[in-house]
């Protein structure tokens, strides 16, 4: 095969990785998606995500008559995909929700690698596309379920051939923000939110194979160094395992815990203190 048709075929493959690394807003799981709990009090949320062949819904629906909508949608525009679903108790929904649930699903289809996060107070969707007019006039249909008072956050990524693998990753390195990785105060489990952002850099380390993930554990002062070294140590390893259950190899992973001696904000505040209580991923790429 061609050079050129080799590096087009890595960016297209890359970019099908790439989709899921783009932020859809903080998810609200305790653990893995598929072994927590929720609560009918909670607010309500539909998230989607399709990714190498799987497709994975986590929300709120109202009746097992909405379940079965949702899950006929699937069927019906996602044949080739391995489904997962992760339906939650629903209390008080608005009168749209079946419908825009449904039609989002629908809409989705026609995207790329999409993922999107539906809430009462609005849409984002991240996708890669070949025709953004056609993307956006799905997108703007379902817009019509939903009430005006509602925001809709849509980025569309146009897909570009010309790009080499390599400049590809580096340029998604330089720009990739995997968001807050939150811990229980004190310990090292996990909280709801740091599933998505973990997976986020899941995908973007299974698209750029050639890199290695440098994992980097941050305390705030409060408390002895010593201690703080051996948390954020130990903070970064849980990160560690968590992308090595995905698949990345631990030969990819450095993991760094550096206690509090690297702080980004004022830790004489509680906010600054929380700023700094943080996990930090760097890509490198890793030499010939």
């Amino acid at each position: 095969m061609p050079q050129r048709l080799r590096n087009t075929a890595a960016v297209v493959i890359l970019l099908a990785g790439i989709a899921w690394t783009l932020p859809i807003g903080p998810g609200r799981m305790d653990t893995d998606p598929r072994s927590a709990t929720y609560s009918a009090a909670d607010p309500a949320e539909f998230q989607v995500t399709a990714y190498r062949g799987k497709l994975v819904i986590v929300g709120h629906a109202r009746s097992k008559h909405h379940e079965q909508r949702i899950i006929d949608a699937v069927s019906e525009h996602f044949p080739a995909h391995a489904a997962e679903f992760e339906f939650r108790p629903f209390g008080v929904a608005p009168a749209w929700w079946d419908d825009a649930t449904v039609e989002l699903v629908t809409a989705l289809a026609g995207l790329k690698t999409p993922s999107a996060n539906l809430t009462e107070h609005g849409l984002r969707v991240r996708a890669l596309v070949s025709d953004r007019p056609d993307a956006e006039q799905r997108l703007q249909a379902l817009r019509q379920s939903m009430p005006l008072t509602a925001d809709l956050d849509v980025q569309l990524t146009v897909i570009n051939t010309d790009a080499t693998a390599a400049s590809f990753c580096e340029r998604q390195f330089s720009s990739f923000r995997a968001g807050q990785v939150a811990f229980a105060e004190s310990g090292t489990a996990m909280r709801a939110s740091a599933y998505p952002v973990l997976d986020r850099v899941v995908a973007l380390a299974d698209a750029c194979r050639a890199a290695t993930v440098t994992i980097t554990g941050h305390t705030d002062s409060t408390g002895n160094e010593n201690s703080n070294r051996q948390l954020s140590q130990a903070r970064a390893e849980t990160v560690a395992a968590y992308l090595d259950s995905r698949g990345i190899a631990k030969e990819r992973l450095v993991v760094v815990g550096a206690g509090s001696s690297l702080p980004i904000a004022d830790n004489a505040t509680r906010y600054g203190r929380s700023v700094n209580r943080r996990i930090e991923f760097e890509f490198t790429a890793m030499s010939d």
